[in-house]
């Protein structure tokens, strides 16, 4: 539950359309195609935008898990 409330404080400082990309990905549990349907954009780029989003939220999460290992 800690590690969620993180995720998600973490998650508002992403801009929106990583934080879409993610929401739709990781708690909708949309696949690629379904993303790129949703959202008009083709697979390709909801790939790359993802794996952006991932580095962003990493970044942002980094300082935060420091005390939390």
């Amino acid at each position: 539950d800690e590690l969620r409330a993180l995720v998600r404080a973490a998650m508002t400082e992403l801009s929106d359309p990583h934080r879409e990309i993610l929401h739709l990905s990781h708690f909708e549990g949309l696949s690629y195609r379904e993303i790129a349907d949703c959202l008009g954009i083709p697979i390709g780029t909801v790939m790359s935008r993802l794996w952006a989003a991932r580095q962003a939220l990493k970044k942002v999460l980094a300082p935060r898990m420091a005390g939390h290992e």
